[in-house]
């Protein structure tokens, strides 16, 4: 019982923050990192639960882990393309990584797609890591700046030379937005 109740705790502190982060700060840096820790903490607590046998444990853990994704949607946003996204396919990735686990485990130990286990852990390494680089302020104000002076190296200008798609309102078509006359075509 006392676990289950630390385990709600831990989740309910790592849900606190009600919209979304958009950029990165330290508390989203701060919350990142809380959320990384708890899934990593999860991946190492899952294979000692797989060990006992425990089904109620196996349970409890499955929603433990769906309950961190849920929170890291919640905190970061629900796809790859917003800005602290990453955050939220490392939690993807990490029940991807526990659903292999339990597939092995209930094929006696054995993948049934091999590397999937591997493959997993690393797509959830890379994630964490692209995560709490995005969500740092001073390592993304540093990407940014590199990579503003690579633009301005290839476009004459920074992220206003980039093409911009959009919806036409009156064709419905998508459209590129016209660039200001400083970047290079």
């Amino acid at each position: 019982m006392k676990k289950i109740f630390s385990v709600l705790v831990l989740a309910m502190a790592v849900t606190a923050h009600a919209e979304p982060f958009k950029a990165a700060s330290a508390e989203s840096f701060e919350q990142a990192t809380k959320q990384m820790n708890a899934l990593s903490k999860a991946m190492t607590d899952g294979a000692a639960i797989l060990k006992s046998g425990d089904l109620a444990a196996v349970s409890a853990h499955s929603k433990y882990i769906s309950s961190l994704v849920d929170s890291g949607k919640s905190e970061f946003g629900n796809t790859i393309f917003e800005p602290l996204g990453s955050c939220f396919a490392a939690g993807n990735s990490s029940r991807t990584w526990w659903n292999a686990q339990l597939a092995a485990t209930h094929n006696g130990g054995i993948e049934k797609i091999p590397g999937s286990i591997k493959g997993a852990l690393d797509e959830y390494q890379e994630k964490r890591d692209d995560c709490l680089h995005s969500a740092n302020p001073v390592t993304s104000a540093k990407a940014d700046a590199e990579s503003d002076a690579d633009l301005k190296q290839k476009t004459g200008g920074g992220r206003e030379c980039l093409t911009v798609f959009t919806v036409d309102p009156a064709t419905k078509e998508v459209v590129a937005k016209p660039k200001p006359a400083h970047c290079k075509s």
